[in-house]
């Protein structure tokens, strides 16, 4: 009787895998982070994660709550999405068991409101993905791709939104918002997702689903540059261009040339009853090695003095004039 008894009380250890729609592959080492979607009306409730190797909800340990770490477990809440996110590091094949997203319904004659997984934890994995995290920008495309064991092989592969909950098959498939997803089996232990024409509402939790197994896989989405955008950036650029050829064509207008010469007039009175009148001539120093020209120009006024310089200097000339008062 007693050996009937305890065959009876190992069912659930055997059978547990069994009994959930969700059942995970992890490899040794690695680290998951899973989505626990939740109603609404539970935003205020408390959020926990808990396991049992038997599978008994009932006695079931409560790993970590909403917002805390307790040693490889986090648990973080999202409000505003009406989910929450665990995520487990360092898996060792003794994690093994059946899970619980669950919310703390607080009554005592009403359950907590719970969802189960299963996990198995194993050096070679049945299904994994490349990346569990992928980001695409706004009406662009991203692509993911799940690996799987050969056991897999002719089992139905697709590619799940978790929320709300929706599967496509192998093939194109054009989704309601406007969006396209191509699943591809290379027939290699792997097929792909592309995901194509992108938009904001595309963003959430994706699973890769084959067979009884899946693994989660999060999308972002950032924003893209709009034709508007584009067009805005050109016509910038263009009016930058035009102003700057404009000031390069004014300061070539107003820049002197070398015959210009600028004269003072200062008239000063003398002692003598009559006014001195000072005229000072200044010349423009010009830039050429060519000496012999230079001082052809005006040698009345200009003295100028050969030098080694490229640079050709000249004397400034003062005149005065006696006028009288």
């Amino acid at each position: 009787m007693c050996y009937h008894l305890l065959f009876i009380f190992f069912i659930p250890s055997i059978e547990s895998r069994r009994w959930s729609e969700r059942q995970l592959s992890l490899q040794t080492g690695s680290s998951i982070t899973i989505p626990c979607h939740y109603d609404m009306k539970y935003i205020q409730h408390k959020k926990y994660w808990c396991y049992d190797a038997a599978g008994a909800f009932n006695y079931c340990e409560i790993l970590a709550y909403g917002n805390t770490t307790q040693d490889r477990v986090t648990v973080t809440d999202y409000p505003a999405q009406s989910l929450f996110t665990v995520t487990m590091r360092d898996l060792q094949s003794g994690d093994t068991g059946m899970y619980w997203c669950a919310v703390e319904i607080g009554g005592l004659t009403e359950t907590d409101d719970k969802r189960d997984l299963y996990l198995t934890v194993q050096s070679d994995p049945d299904l994994s993905v490349v990346e569990g995290s992928v980001s695409g920008q706004e009406r662009g495309s991203v692509s993911v791709q799940c690996v799987y064991s050969a056991g897999y092989q002719n089992e139905q592969k697709q590619w799940c939104r978790s929320k709300p909950w929706s599967c496509y098959k192998v093939g194109r498939t054009n989704t309601s918002q406007n969006s396209a997803v191509q699943i591809s089996d290379d027939g290699r232990r792997s097929f792909s997702v592309e995901m194509s024409g992108l938009q904001k509402s595309d963003a959430g939790w994706y699973w890769c689903y084959i067979g009884d197994l899946q693994i989660p896989v999060h999308l972002s989405i950032t924003q893209g540059h709009s034709d508007h955008s584009i067009m805005a950036a050109c016509l910038t650029v263009f009016l930058l261009l035009m102003l700057l050829a404009g000031v390069g064509f004014w300061i070539g207008r107003k820049t002197p040339s070398e015959e210009n010469q600028t004269e003072i007039r200062e008239e000063n009175p003398g002692q003598d009853g009559h006014t001195e009148t000072t005229e000072l001539s200044y010349s423009t120093v010009i830039f050429n090695t060519d000496k012999k020209k230079i001082n052809q120009r005006n040698p009345e006024i200009q003295t100028c003095f050969p030098s080694e310089d490229p640079v050709t200097y000249c004397s400034l000339s003062t005149m005065k004039r006696r006028t009288e008062l």
